[in-house]
């Protein structure tokens, strides 16, 4: 049975406004200012929505802004902004994706949520009550409030989740039978419809669905639109009401504004936070996860100077989707950023996706084979990485090339070459390599009388030679003339009276001059 989830959203551009103001300060306890979001026109603008702090002192909807300032000397007064109302609730479309195949953002004047068929989705979840619990739970993490209804009809849920954020007393219709039971007592303005159509038929004596639901549909229909009667049969049951299929987009783009100038940082993370669980549940709608997040920090564009937003970057060894693994790794990111200028909003854009592959759970104890070693190994690097940048921290890949100076190179932290395990009879014939190679061969000196080499007194050679001949393809290159590109050279291993352990070379061509350029131990 087909079972929506409505989730109403109450005041969406104020929650907006307000979702990142707590953990502001260097404590996170500072208490909430008092805030209003404004609307109409940009000389005489009127107070649409207004929080708590401001309410307590005596602002309400509908007074003018000056009137507002005046109540609360502190006010904090933002415009409304109907493009990031839409976007946001893009966002949360994408976030309620992970839940349900089929979702559908309801937007309109005043009224804002999601519809969600949970119905095929219950089992997965561990049954409704976990589920609307881990619902509830993520919703506070993103910084809503939302007012949660069940019914077999979308309308119907979207109607009873109405009537809850208007202060009713509504119950969820669970099955058909009970439709009709819960919809007739709910009054008409959870409907949205019209003032006048509502002003009609309140003077007409109807004040619930009820009311309205009993009377003949010929008498309605000369009187009232077909849309009221059709959105009467869509709630009752009476006929199918299909919805929009929600496709969620290829990469990820969300943004936080900012009710403060954020100069330090650190005071970014409260923030970021909100837009990391919104990533991670996109990401686990789509199955997938994500190894390069760069965070914005956009600066205010009416200074004289306009200084461009400042980008964060984080990368990472392996896909990842977890919130607060992610968040950990921007902490240390950010202990690296300093801001030019005072930043007004933070966004947040991955525009790659990856894909993701879980963790197997086991009730035995990890094998000493297993891959958790590899894994804290890749943890441990990304944590440095996202500390010291990728100039410091990095590692080395195995190029095909015989030349020892060009054999490897310096590549982003990734699990590729730990998951490339050498063959153990390849391994056994390679010849030994030094731990530490030199950037640049070091000319040694040659004792008399048999012109040994020579480095803190004469070199004995215990093993070699080994000739490595190579680089002739880059005789056609610009860089044909920089020394190292073509070699002919004999490597030996070789022993000095500290015990050190070197690997040097003898040049093929005249003059057959001797170099160090390597240490064994």
């Amino acid at each position: 049975m087909a079972l929506w989830l409505a989730l109403a959203l109450p005041a969406l551009p104020l929650q907006l406004a307000t979702r990142a103001l707590h953990g502001m300060g260097a404590t996170g306890s500072l208490p909430v200012p008092a805030v209003v979001v404004t609307d109409g026109p940009a000389q005489r603008p009127l107070v649409a929505f207004a929080n708590d702090s401001a309410r307590a002192a005596g602002v309400a909807p509908g007074l003018k802004l000056a009137a507002a300032q005046a109540l609360a000397r502190d006010l904090l007064a933002l415009p409304r902004h109907p493009e990031r109302e839409a976007a946001a609730l893009h966002e949360l479309a994408c976030w309620g994706y992970q839940f349900s195949a089929a979702v559908v953002p309801h937007a309109a004047q005043r009224h804002h949520g999601l519809l969600l068929e949970i119905g095929g989705s219950l089992r997965l979840f561990g049954g409704r009550t976990l589920l609307l619990r881990r619902l509830r739970a993520e919703l506070d993490g993103l910084g809503y409030r939302a007012h949660a209804a069940l019914a077999p009809t979308p309308r119907a849920a979207w109607w009873i989740a109405q009537a809850r954020a208007q202060g009713g007393d509504a119950r969820d219709a669970l099955s058909s039978d009970a439709l009709a039971a819960t919809l007739d007592p709910l009054p008409l303005a959870v409907t949205g419809w019209e003032t006048d159509t509502l002003a009609t038929l309140t003077t007409l004596g109807l004040q619930a669905l009820g009311d309205l639901h009993r009377l003949p549909r010929a008498a309605l229909r000369k009187r009232f639109a077909a849309t009221l009667i059709a959105d009467l049969d869509r709630a009752y049951g009476r006929v199918p009401d299909p919805q929009p299929p929600f496709v969620p987009p290829e990469h990820f783009d969300a943004g936080i504004d900012l009710p403060a100038d954020v100069i330090d940082s650190q005071q970014l993370m409260f923030p970021a936070q909100r837009l990391l669980r919104s990533l991670e549940g996109f990401l686990r709608g789509r199955d997938a996860g994500a190894t390069e997040l760069a965070f914005s920090a956009v600066h205010s564009p009416r200074r004289m100077q306009p200084v461009p937003p400042t980008l964060i970057a984080l990368n990472l060894a392996v896909p990842e989707r977890d919130a607060q693994r992610l968040g950990k790794l921007l902490a240390e990111r950010l202990t690296r950023v300093a801001l030019p200028a005072p930043a007004i909003a933070l966004r947040l854009t991955v525009a790659h996706l990856q894909r993701f592959a879980a963790l197997n759970a086991s009730l035995l104890p990890p094998s000493p084979g297993d891959g958790a070693p590899g894994l804290d190994w890749l943890k441990l690097a990304e944590t440095l990485h996202a500390r010291f940048g990728s100039e410091r921290v990095f590692q080395l890949q195995p190029v095909d090339d015989h030349r020892p100076e060009h054999a490897q190179r310096a590549v982003a932290i990734g699990p590729t070459p730990l998951d490339v395990a050498p063959d153990p009879q390849d391994a056994a014939e390679l010849p030994p390599r030094p731990l530490l190679l030199l950037p640049t061969p070091l000319p040694l000196p040659t004792a008399p009388p048999q012109h040994a080499p020579a480095y803190a007194g004469p070199l004995t050679l215990i093993a070699g030679p080994e000739r490595i001949e190579a680089g002739w393809w880059d005789l056609g290159s610009p860089a044909q003339g920089q020394p190292g590109r073509t070699v002919h050279r004999d490597y030996f291993i070789a022993r000095n009276a500290r015990g050190q352990v070197l690997w040097i070379f003898r040049e093929l061509a005249a003059p057959r001059r001797w170099f160090l350029h390597g240490f064994f131990a």
